[in-house]
């Protein structure tokens, strides 16, 4: 396993500790992984809006090579880009995963906010769906 995977696993086991923490655990996993969706968006070959969905699907693609995220399907059109993943790269995948995935999705909701974007979870692996499907849109 390659170290960015074990980075990965390790910062969603992170995740998985805050949450555990009664009142503030959840709020606190929240406001790293905001934190990390901002240094993404604000970063040297971070995510930027680059005038197409083209153009973004191309940057996730880079970011999924460089940092070994596995993608079951990547599509695009001018409205949006749909993303599947067969599975969680921070290994969530039990229904007591859920609120940390949630908070870990801050990040990218964030970065993607930076890009004049939103992103909405359509399925997710610890809700019990067979993979996770992501949606990402240009704000109107």
């Amino acid at each position: 396993m390659s170290a960015r995977k074990r980075f990965f696993l390790l910062l969603g086991s992170l995740y998985r500790l805050f949450c555990r923490v009664p009142l503030v655990g959840e709020p606190a996993a929240r406001i790293i992984a905001s934190a990390l969706g901002f240094a993404g968006g604000h970063v040297p070959g971070g995510m930027k809006w680059r005038g197409s969905m083209a153009a973004l699907r191309q940057d996730l693609e880079k970011v999924f090579a460089r940092t070994g995220i596995d993608f079951e399907r990547l599509d695009h059109d001018e409205e949006g880009i749909e993303l599947v993943l067969p599975s969680c790269p921070y290994g969530f995948r039990r229904p007591e995963d859920a609120a940390a995935c949630d908070a870990a999705m801050d990040m990218d909701r964030t970065m993607f906010r930076y890009c004049g974007c939103d992103l909405s979870i359509e399925t997710r692996l610890p809700y019990g769906d067979p993979v996770c499907r992501v949606v990402i849109r240009k704000k109107a």
